[in-house]
């Protein structure tokens, strides 16, 4: 989540007012980063070092750009359709649609079964569908804790500077991030990455085992990137392209 979030003057193309808020994170040092906030608005991460005056001039310079990245973004948000997690619906598992099979079970714990060709809910009594969306996020979130921690030793094991050892792992959702990695070393991604295709988590998980040698975007930390999963920029675009599906639940 941003740290601090301001609203300058809107930025115009071809007549059109672009309204847009600037906030700050700890890992963004070097690049602007547009995305939408919660209202489907413009939200400009940008570097601490860029005053106002900057963004405001860079954002533009590249107005047509900026213009085009809105409209995609809010066309991608309005196709997607509310989830009513109801017996049937399919819900995503490292990028494959499974239905959701309801199990009502007066005598056990609510829980996930990830079958081959089904997610069972298992709940005691006959849920809402906040109930159900509860227990699946909880189901996402420990098969998470699993899934991700097998292909996390795998990626330290071709990672030099890991010394083949594993960095501490921490699955928590996010609403605008798949993953971080902290200046002492720890790796948090969100549980929602499981929803994505397999190459997309090991991107993600390549990336942030990168940001252990190099806390920065530079051409050093791409290096890395590139050496340890060449296939790096196809699965960054289908998280551009796709993510706003993976983290509806």
């Amino acid at each position: 989540m941003p740290l601090r979030a301001a609203n300058p003057e809107p930025i115009r193309h071809q007549g059109r007012l672009i309204a847009y808020e600037i906030a700050h994170r700890p890992r963004v040092t070097r690049r602007i980063h547009l995305e939408l906030n919660e209202r489907g608005r413009l939200r400009v991460v940008v570097p601490r070092r860029l005053s106002r005056s900057d963004v405001h001039r860079t954002l533009q310079d590249s107005a047509g750009y900026v213009a085009r990245f809105l409209d995609e973004a809010r066309a991608r948000r309005a196709l997607q359709v509310p989830l009513r997690y109801v017996q049937g619906e399919k819900h995503l598992l490292l990028g494959r649609r499974y239905p959701l099979d309801i199990s009502v079970r007066p005598d056990e714990r609510r829980r996930v079964e990830w079958l081959s060709d089904r997610i069972r809910v298992i709940v005691p009594e006959r849920p809402d569908a906040e109930t159900v969306r509860i227990v699946l996020l909880d189901g996402y979130r420990r098969l998470a804790l699993d899934e991700f921690a097998a292909r996390l030793q795998a990626v330290s094991e071709q990672a030099a500077w890991t010394r083949r050892r594993p960095p501490p792992l921490r699955v928590r959702r996010m609403k605008a991030s798949w993953g971080t990695c902290s200046v002492d070393g720890l790796i948090t991604l969100n549980p929602l990455l499981l929803r994505a295709p397999s190459r997309c988590v090991d991107y993600v998980i390549v990336h942030e085992v990168c940001h252990l040698r190099e806390h920065n975007h530079s051409a050093r930390f791409y290096a890395l990137q590139e050496q340890l999963f060449p296939a790096w920029r196809q699965a960054k675009r289908h998280l551009f392209d796709r993510g706003h599906l993976y983290l509806q639940l």
